[in-house]
């Protein structure tokens, strides 16, 4: 009986290696709206030949910006390579005058996933800055089971994200999903206490969709304020906002109405201090953001109107050896640009991807390819003409990825690559105390400025 029950096991496991084989074999190809992606069993561990060179390429110096700023120990500034070198000016005076929200949308790969880093960084302008809640949270996500700033619950959606085989790209928000309701599905989102600090409220909650109409839900507050919404139909995003201090909301579809997709809910405050949408999605590159349609982008422009757009990406994308990422280089280009156009009223920074390390010559170390697509990063931003600030260099700070790992207690994870809760912490606040020495540096020249043609004008006058 035994031996009949392992003879079963290896059949099963046989017959799913070879079927798994055989779909590799099948190339990409579109039905309709759904694209079917083409599945690589080995791409995890396949080195590239064109990738076996260990040489780290030696161009940094070339695309640092003219007027590079001479920064106090302990900060890593930010290049600015826009022509005027007022890549984030726009950004900072947004946050010096403190009449509105201020929004930052941070778009990332695993590092920044469930808000490790994202999460902290949040809290620190809104400590200074003011502002509440945790900003953009899918219907639901892989990361729920984790996110150390909100907890939710999804029940009854039919869910598509773009890291899926089969998913519509026409039909995708912001974050790279869509949900699609049915009567009766109903969706979660309660504040989370981290550390023991006292659980987040917000004072306002969003939810964002699009419905050709009759679209029906009820909205529940602390589980005791209940609000009807009926929706008509439209060609754009539209957005539904409920206020309060909500520390729990809970949404219920009633009707599902017509061609009806949900794409999330942002929980913060709408009037005053700073919100930070975390947009992370697992194994991606930041090509797919192309992917993206237009119309998508400029309706959440219209709806959220981002001050800062922060991009990063790279954990995905570099090998241990890689020394050409010249067709990267080119994709992200054009994604950067893609978004820019989209979002014409922000302003725009490039992260570069973090320290991971690996055993070279008997010891862990940053890999070569990793330090290559640093320097391949820096290029794109000089390209796009947009901010850059060298993640990296920040992290060796702190002893790098290595000494994130052996830091007790640790920073990091195990496989050198990824970071944990604490480890956002710790670049977070070296990222919020590198944007804060900047705006001051900016506005004291802004000021003496403004003094200078004042002078000017009363000696004329």
């Amino acid at each position: 009986m035994n031996d009949n029950k392992i003879n079963n096991v290896l059949t099963f496991m046989s017959v799913v290696i070879v079927g798994t084989l055989l779909l590799s074999l099948l190339p990409a190809f579109n039905l309709g709206n759904f694209e079917f992606k083409k599945v690589d069993v080995v791409a995890d561990i396949r080195i590239d030949e064109k990738d076996v060179d260990t040489d780290v390429i030696d161009t940094i110096r070339q695309t640092k910006p003219e007027l590079v700023d001479i920064c106090k120990t302990g900060i890593i500034c930010i290049d600015d390579y826009s022509p005027q070198h007022n890549a984030l000016n726009s950004f900072y005076d947004a946050l010096d005058s403190s009449n509105r929200t201020v929004r930052i949308a941070y778009f990332g790969d695993s590092f920044i996933e469930g808000d490790l880093l994202t999460g902290s960084l949040r809290a620190l302008f809104q400590k200074k800055y003011g502002g509440n809640g945790v900003g953009f949270v899918p219907v639901n996500c892989v990361t729920a089971g984790f996110r150390v700033s909100v907890v939710t619950s999804a029940v009854g959606w039919d869910e598509h994200c773009i890291t899926d085989s089969i998913f519509s790209r026409k039909k995708q928000g912001i974050s790279g999903h869509y949900f699609i309701p049915d009567t009766n599905s109903t969706a979660t989102f309660s504040c989370r206490t981290v550390f023991g600090k006292e659980p987040d409220t917000c004072s306002m909650a969003s939810f964002y969709f699009i419905t050709d109409g009759n679209l029906k839900f009820t909205t529940t507050i602390n589980r005791k304020i209940r609000e009807e919404h009926s929706i008509k139909g439209s060609g754009n995003i539209q957005k539904v906002s409920v206020a309060g201090r909500i520390g729990h909301i809970r949404i219920t579809i009633n009707n599902p109405g017509v061609n009806t997709r949900f794409f999330g809910v942002t929980l913060d405050n709408e009037n005053a201090g700073v919100a930070v949408d975390n947009f992370s999605l697992r194994g991606v590159s930041g090509e797919t953001l192309k992917y993206i349609p237009e119309k998508t982008l400029r309706d959440f422009d219209s709806l959220r109107n981002y001050d800062l757009i922060i991009l990063q990406y790279g954990l995905n994308v570099a090998t241990k050896t890689g020394n050409n990422y010249s067709n990267y280089k080119k994709t992200m280009t054009g994604v950067i640009n893609y978004l820019r156009n989209n979002f014409p009223n922000s302003s725009f920074m490039l992260v570069s991807v973090g320290d991971k390390a690996a055993k070279i010559n008997g010891e862990m170390t940053t890999t070569p390819g990793a330090k290559n697509l640093l320097v391949t990063q820096q290029q794109i931003a000089s390209e796009c003409g947009i901010a850059f600030w060298n993640l990296m260099d920040a992290m060796t700070l702190d002893g790098g990825i290595v000494g994130y790992v052996k830091s007790k207690p640790s920073k990091a994870n195990l496989d050198y690559t990824h970071i944990n809760i604490r480890g956002g912490e710790q670049i977070a606040r070296r990222l919020f105390e590198t944007i804060e020495y900047e705006k001051q540096k900016y506005i004291e020249k802004k000021t003496q400025q403004i003094k200078k043609y004042e002078n000017i004008f009363y000696k004329k006058n």
